[in-house]
This record gives structure tokens, sequence and C-alpha cells, in this order.
């Protein structure tokens, strides 16, 4: 029996971790923004 529930906590602390860090990702993770790159003119002419 004991076995067992060391086994249940060890999943619970397990999601929970696994839940906690999906949403401290949603929250806090990484902001979009924009992306700026020049492209040469040449590229634009015909050779």
């Amino acid at each position: 029996m004991p076995d067992s529930i060391r086994f249940l906590l060890i999943l619970a602390c397990l999601g929970g971790a696994a839940y906690g860090g999906i949403w401290w990702l949603s929250e806090y993770g990484p902001q979009p923004q924009e992306i700026v790159k020049k492209i040469p003119n040449d590229r634009f002419t015909k050779n």
C-alpha cells in the first residue's frame, strides 16, 4: 500500500510540474517581435 501511495504522489508531482511549466510558458514565455531584414536592391533588378 505505501508503494502505491508513493507512486501516485510522484505522478501527481510530475503532473503538477508539467502543468506549471506549460502555464509559465503561456504567461511569461518569449514575446513575438517583428523581424526586419533588408534585401539588397540588386535582387530586384534583372540581369
